[in-house]
């Protein structure tokens, strides 16, 4: 259903620098005299009036209506409007609805070997050709939009993988975040001594979502090992060895219940977050965009708004002396190279490019931002922490491989697979 964007007035996210760390996560720059901020000059007649056509997969995307708001400011005579579609059947819907000038996608949607109904590559324009700035945006996640040297879509937010801890029970039972393995393994076992079942989620998310960014660090890090997924040696899959067995443990120690994540929705969404505002869940395994819903549902917990406590989303602490760090874009915006009005689709794209909208979006949907520049609390801990082993930015070359490692972690704690050479052999045979 289509409707069109209103203005809402809202606040501008700005934020410090982040610069690698040694251990090859983000850290943050303190120094904000040395961010500079952009001024947006418009380049096309600002007193024309004309639409703008926009299709997304939410029914709702508040974060969109911001930015609009904002370019109406430059563009007080575009209407833009908003219609939701489906991510899996993108392609037809362009075909049926052509005047659609710019659409959300994923990293599927683009992918030279896309499922059926869902490719559009080629109907995406070829962004690195326009006069569009992309310097804010983080450079390592933009790699992953290019397809054959083209940049086909915008990246919009960040996906994470992680897990959200109720810090204020951890602090009631004597315990820190932990920050590695060990500190992991130790604060797991109080836990489950004091009657806890420590680490919750969805069946589908509690072990795909808790080793992905290790075994993607591993991978994605050594060039050796990337070559190999490349070419189809199954090999690579010894190297995840020490994966399988640091899940396998928190398996078999009790740390996690399939009993208990069966009783998650599939989605690990709307009442996985009320069922951690119950205040009885120390570590829940999600993504950032489960804990994007999570701020518009505390008052919808009646447990939370009785009784709120603290809580953040850090990395999954698996290393020996940190986290791992994975990081991927979420949906991006392309423009339909066929569409009405493609000169405004793209002057769309330039406001869009610049980082106080894309701080601005990613803020108030409640997920990382993807600029070089943003400093959004909820996320700081996650993106600068103190104790990293490694980060691992998606560019799009392990997709083959990304399903297979989140498929075998699954069937590990569903108890179909039940040792860690049974999980190796697993992939191999993949």
């Amino acid at each position: 259903m289509k409707k069109s964007v209103k203005k809402v007035m809202a606040g501008v996210c700005t934020g410090a620098m982040l610069i690698a760390c040694l251990g090859g996560c983000g850290a943050k720059n303190t120094d904000t005299d040395t961010v500079k901020e952009k001024k947006f000059t418009p380049s096309l007649d600002t007193e024309v009036s004309t639409s703008l056509e926009i299709a997304g997969f939410m029914a709702n995307f508040e974060a969109l209506d911001q930015v609009v708001n904002d370019f109406n400011e430059y563009y007080p005579n575009v209407t833009v409007t908003y219609e939701q579609n489906d991510t899996n059947s993108l392609a037809d819907y362009l075909v049926n609805n052509s005047y659609v000038d710019v659409f959300m996608t994923n990293v599927a949607n683009v992918s030279v070997d896309a499922p059926d109904g869902a490719g559009v590559l080629d109907d995406c324009l070829d962004l690195s050709k326009e006069d569009i700035d992309v310097s804010d945006v983080d450079s390592e996640l933009l790699q992953s939009c290019f397809v054959d040297g083209k940049l086909v879509r915008l990246p919009v937010a960040k996906t994470m993988c992680g897990m959200v801890v109720n810090k204020t029970l951890l602090e009631k039972e004597g315990l820190d975040v932990p920050e590695t393995y060990k500190e992991f393994l130790d604060a797991c076992e109080v836990l489950k001594q004091k009657g806890y079942t420590p680490i919750q989620s969805s069946k589908y998310h509690a072990c795909s979502d808790l080793v992905l960014p290790m075994a993607m660090n591993i991978l994605g890090n050594d060039e050796e090992l990337t070559a190999k997924v490349l070419s189809g040696d199954t090999s690579y899959a010894d190297s995840l060895k020490p994966v399988y067995e640091r899940l396998s443990k928190l398996i078999d120690n009790g740390y996690m219940s399939s009993a208990v994540n069966e009783t998650y929705p599939e989605d690990n969404y709307d009442g996985a977050i009320l069922t951690f505002f119950e205040g009885e869940v120390p570590f829940w395994i999600a993504n950032t965009e489960s804990v994007s819903g999570m701020k518009k549902r505390e008052s919808k917990s009646e447990a939370f708004s009785a009784e709120p406590f603290e809580y953040e989303f850090v990395n999954v602490p698996l290393g020996d002396d940190g986290v791992y760090d994975y990081e991927e874009p979420w949906y991006g915006f392309s423009v339909n190279k066929n569409g009405d009005n493609v000169d405004y689709a793209v002057e769309f794209m330039r406001f869009l490019s610049q980082e106080k909208e894309l701080n601005k979006l990613a803020e108030i949907k409640g997920m990382p931002s993807v600029t070089n520049n943003n400093d959004d609390d909820r996320f700081n801990n996650a993106l600068n922490p103190e104790k990293c082993e490694g980060r691992y930015v998606y560019d799009g070359q392990l997709s083959s491989v990304n399903s297979i490692i989140c498929d075998t972690a699954n069937k590990m704690g569903y108890g179909d697979i039940t040792t860690v050479d049974e999980a190796i052999d697993t992939i191999k045979g993949r």
